[in-house]
């Protein structure tokens, strides 16, 4: 009896200063895309976007697992503050028995680590709805009862009933004026954006915060040419820029999909920014390193990604 006690004490105090040494680094979640939900949406899922921030002076340092279950967890919670259950493959996923492949992450001061999961892989909901959501990240993985953890924000998210027609879902989106659109977001908030667009293939948004005449004239024999245009010309001629990058027949470096990234550090002034970005491409036998380093330029209040150089880094 005294002896399970001592275990008791033992894991609690441990829970509490694992705890104590996560102060100053924050977890939060966003909605990775702003628009209307439905329930049971297979091709549009709800997808969260998680944000692992360093905000101490020290580095931080945690397991990422390959499954990742054993990092996040979701409260999704209705008014009356009942709980869904969990998703039929997150139950699977945490009762197997089988070792828990990770690999260690390090954070640097005032450096973030952003990955974007689905809701759907984590919760089950059957009921159109008002929920609050509340993520829960696990830096040595979620184990044990005793695993220390990190709670977000809280986000409200609006379930509509599903629909069967994609008519009447071009109708409810009219009605309601949901519109791709610029934000006023950061600088390394826009090229995590971009990045993510362009893991998932989604080109309008990989487009949305690119300044393409600037990414265009980066090539000196399109500059010249692009001088000599008339304002309509030129209009034509980003037009077809924007074509090719979509079929992948020009810049081809910014066009590669990484595997997985992490923005390393990120400084502007109120008109520029660098934002520095260490990227994996995995292949079948070895993974490649490289690390970007993102120019923007401020617009309108906007940050647009107007440049891009890389650095090969050799691989893992």
């Amino acid at each position: 009896m005294k002896r399970g006690f001592l275990l008791l004490l033992f894991l609690s105090l441990s829970m509490l200063c694992s705890a104590a040494d996560l102060g100053g680094v924050e977890f939060s979640i966003r909605f990775y895309e702003k628009r209307i939900y439905y329930l049971e949406d297979r091709d549009h899922p709800v997808q969260i976007e998680a944000v692992i921030a360093n905000n101490s002076p020290e580095t931080f340092r945690f397991k990422m697992a390959g499954n990742r279950v054993f990092n996040f967890d979701f409260e999704l919670a209705t008014p009356t503050n009942l709980l869904a259950d969990h998703a039929k493959e997150f139950i699977i996923a945490r009762q197997v028995n089988q070792p828990v492949l990770f690999r260690e992450i390090s954070l640097e001061p005032g450096e973030k680590y952003a990955l974007v999961v689905a809701l759907t892989d984590f919760t089950a909901v059957d009921k159109p709805g008002s929920y609050s959501l509340r993520g829960q990240f696990y830096p040595e993985l979620n184990l044990s009862a005793a695993s220390p953890v990190m709670k977000s924000n809280t986000l409200s998210l609006n379930l509509r009933p599903a629909v069967l027609f994609p008519e009447e879902r071009a109708l409810i989106e009219a009605e309601t004026g949901v519109l791709l659109s610029r934000e006023s977001l950061p600088p390394d908030e826009v090229v995590t954006y971009a990045l993510h667009a362009r893991q998932q293939s989604q080109w309008e948004k990989f487009f949305l915060y690119l300044d393409l005449e600037s990414l265009y004239l980066k090539k000196p024999e399109r500059a010249r040419s692009y001088q000599r245009l008339a304002e309509e010309g030129r209009r034509a001629a980003l037009e077809q820029f924007k074509k090719e990058l979509k079929l992948e027949k020009v810049d081809q470096d910014i066009l590669v999909i990484p595997s997985s990234f992490e923005i390393l550090k990120t400084t502007y002034t109120p008109t520029e920014a660098e934002v520095l970005v260490k990227a994996r491409f995995k292949y079948r036998d070895y993974t490649e390193l490289k690390r970007y380093t993102f120019a923007l330029t401020r617009k309108d209040r906007i940050w647009l990604i107007s440049d891009y150089e890389i650095e090969n880094l050799g691989t893992e």
